[in-house]
């Protein structure tokens, strides 16, 4: 049952990654439009695509939420 989830997560991280930052901002944005995974998975390459200023080398966790901060998303 586990695996299942992992890999529909999985199949929604390779999904989003054809979208442009611009396009994944607006994803993590609309809550009403995207399902939870779907934003988690935009935000997942929004946090990897970030810079060091902004990341500043911090473990996943608290990058997520120096992204999040940092894109008012």
């Amino acid at each position: 049952m586990y695996r299942h989830h992992v890999v529909r997560f999985s199949r929604l991280i390779y999904e989003t990654s054809r979208f442009s930052e611009s396009d994944l901002l607006l994803i993590v944005r609309s809550t009403d439009c995207y399902s939870p995974r779907y934003r988690a998975a935009a935000l997942r390459h929004l946090v990897m695509g970030a810079p060091l200023s902004v990341t500043l080398g911090r473990p996943f966790a608290e990058r997520r939420r120096l992204v999040r901060v940092h894109y008012a998303a």
